[in-house]
């Protein structure tokens, strides 16, 4: 009576504990993280530009398909699955602008997982690891990480994309434990090895400059352009064009007219109903097995594909 007397005269409100006064393992832990889930797996069906301001965060996204075209206040935020599943850690640590740019027909398939910047510091502690080196020494107010997904965090991304969002609390846990597990993935693979992407800071008059080149090109994505036309047509070197759009966005000029005129292609395909045949001569392809085998590149299914799913819409 003695022992059950001083378990309920002297109880420990914040870490109840029976530790002292049993054989084996025993632990408490109070894990207070505040998540914001944002999936993507949609058509772009217009063009638009919008706006947001995010507070302070740490952001861990998973790129499943297509280029998220973005600036974190002010800087390109290149983050694509143009190479295979790719994933992405970022950290504001001041409220930033987050300006994004939507385009007709183009596919995202994403999974972005954000904590407040506090709730990581609590989290991670004190312990010493490559993530944790990085974010102490690392100056500038956002800088973005690289990081390669396992077959489990893709699992994860694509049980969150599957899942069907109700008011069921077993729904909310499922989607909750899915993030949790990507998360988890994502900040193992940074703590071992974080790797910095190599994207230039660009100063506000080069970013400027970047996205004129991006918006002339979409305004003429249907012309016959070359490197040699638009670096005329803008009014600056080949080599200044080039330098500009690839250290903003990872890509090629010539890459960004191929992928764009294939998004096209894709979109008139599934709402217009055009032929194969039509879809390649739109995309600037003289061969329809030319623009098949690109496509099928580019998106991993065949035109054919999009031929047979705009029927059934």
């Amino acid at each position: 009576m003695q022992m059950l007397d001083s378990l309920t005269t002297e109880p420990s409100p914040n870490k109840p504990c029976l530790c002292e006064y049993i054989e084996g393992r025993c632990s408490f832990e109070q894990l207070d993280i505040a998540l914001d889930i944002h999936a993507n797996d949609s058509l772009e069906k217009q063009t638009a530009h919008k706006q947001f301001t995010i507070p302070p965060s740490l952001t861990v996204a998973l790129m499943l398909e297509g280029d998220l075209d973005a600036t974190l206040d002010g800087q390109p935020l290149g983050m694509s699955a143009r190479h295979g599943v790719t994933g992405y850690l970022w950290l504001n640590r001041q409220p930033a602008k987050l300006e994004r740019w939507l385009r007709a027909g183009q596919r995202i398939r994403k999974v972005a997982i954000s904590l407040p910047a506090e709730h990581f510091s609590t989290l991670i502690g004190e312990q010493e690891t490559g993530l944790t080196r990085w974010l102490t020494d690392y100056e500038p107010a956002f800088s973005l990480l690289q990081w390669m997904p396992s077959a489990h965090a893709i699992r994860h991304a694509e049980e969150i994309l599957a899942a069907e969002m109700t008011d069921s609390v077993f729904d909310k846990l499922s989607y909750g434990i899915a993030a949790l597990g990507l998360l988890r993935h994502a900040l193992a693979q940074c703590h071992s090895n974080p790797k910095e992407i190599a994207v230039p800071r660009l100063n506000t008059r080069d970013a400027k400059r970047a996205r004129q080149i991006r918006e002339h090109i979409l305004d003429h994505i249907h012309d016959n352009l070359s490197v040699d036309v638009l670096a005329n047509q803008i009014g600056m070197s080949v080599s200044t064009l080039q330098r500009l759009f690839k250290n903003a966005y990872q890509m090629t000029v010539m890459e960004f007219v191929r992928t764009r005129r294939l998004e096209l292609a894709r979109l008139s395909l599934l709402e217009q109903g055009i032929t194969v045949s039509e879809a390649a001569y739109q995309a600037g392809y003289s061969s329809p097995a030319n623009f098949s085998t690109a496509f099928q590149r580019e998106f991993g299914y065949t035109p054919s594909a999009c031929v047979r799913e705009g029927s059934n819409l």
